[in-house]
């Protein structure tokens, strides 16, 4: 899941900064385009490339809510 992940968030970035009008026609960046520009929907994509390889580097890290707890089967044998 983290290299998915990664792999979307260097798909978003390059949305963001490449020339492509087809990601823009989603309904809600198309919303923001069409309202503040088309530079405040890069910045939509850029962030959602920043919270998705934020969230693939979290993942390939084991780094886990303080809710959840590793499975007996991950745990070392004593």
């Amino acid at each position: 899941m983290g290299c998915l992940a990664l792999a979307f968030s260097t798909i978003a970035t390059a949305i963001a900064i490449g020339p492509w009008a087809a990601p823009y026609q989603i309904r809600s960046v198309k919303y923001v385009s069409d309202r503040f520009g088309k530079p405040s929907a890069r910045v939509i994509w850029l962030v959602v490339a920043i919270i998705t390889g934020g969230s693939g580097v979290a993942i390939l890290n084991g780094i886990r809510p303080g809710y959840v707890t590793p499975s007996a089967h991950s745990e070392p044998p004593r």
